[in-house]
């Protein structure tokens, strides 16, 4: 499926009976579960397992290029939403997918297109770059707003003040919920949604301001410490 989204685009909480394998190729999506959220950019895709229940959100206008794939042949493919590379054989089988009739020949050439597709789904390598969420109401509350605005300000007391939960309630909460501390949970978002515009040809100026940094630098920093990694060679591996 082909498809454009404006700037903004919402799509509310939804699942599809087929596995989907998410990819756009303009535009980054933000896709979020009951336990996760990733920032997807043209470099990536996000596997979604059959019957997930998933919302996103779409930043800059968005063509996304989806491929669905039957519950039979998701047996063996993982039972969880996984972040993943898609190189360039993908890239270009998706593409030839699309120019196949919806019922195509499974005997010509649409079966082979989707004989390769599957075979590479089997090898696909994920890329540990999210945010666990909160189940908790006043902690997801928080959590979403730091997705859609990842450079707002404000200590531990000013989100726990919007909260409606005390700083100790709204510290425990994202600790045992989502294992980090609610400054760590944020660095961490930071850091994937700068590497996600680094990817789209965003300077690293632009994309440490965008995210809540004053400098390059100070960004850079904050990606080696949550990833090991200086953010350019990330982007280009």
């Amino acid at each position: 499926m082909a498809a454009t989204f404006p700037d903004g685009d919402r799509i509310p909480e939804h699942l599809h009976k087929r596995g989907q394998l998410i990819h756009a190729i303009h535009g980054t999506m933000k896709v979020e579960t009951a336990d996760a959220a990733w920032i997807v950019p043209p470099a990536l895709a996000l596997w979604m397992p059959p019957a997930f229940p998933h919302g996103m959100a779409m930043r800059g206008e968005l063509a996304m290029r989806t491929i669905y794939i039957d519950p039979r042949d998701c047996r063996d493919l993982p039972k969880t939403p996984l972040l993943v590379e898609i190189g360039g054989l993908m890239r270009e089988l998706i593409l030839a997918a699309l120019e196949e009739p919806l019922d195509y020949d499974e005997s010509g050439r649409g079966g082979m297109i989707a004989k390769l597709i599957l075979a590479e789904l089997h090898r696909m390598q994920e890329r540990k770059m999210h945010v666990p969420m909160p189940r908790d109401p006043r902690a997801a509350r928080i959590a979403r707003a730091l997705l859609d605005h990842p450079d707002a300000d404000g200590d531990l007391d000013t989100w726990a003040e919007r909260a409606g939960a005390s700083r100790r309630t709204l510290a425990r909460l994202f600790r045992s919920e989502t294992g980090f501390s609610f400054n760590e949970w944020r660095s961490r978002l930071r850091a994937i949604d700068g590497l996600a515009r680094l990817s789209e040809g965003e300077p690293v100026g632009a994309a440490a301001s965008a995210v809540g940094y004053a400098s390059p630098s100070a960004f850079s920093a904050m990606v080696r410490r949550n990833f090991g990694e200086p953010p350019r060679r990330m982007v280009r591996r």
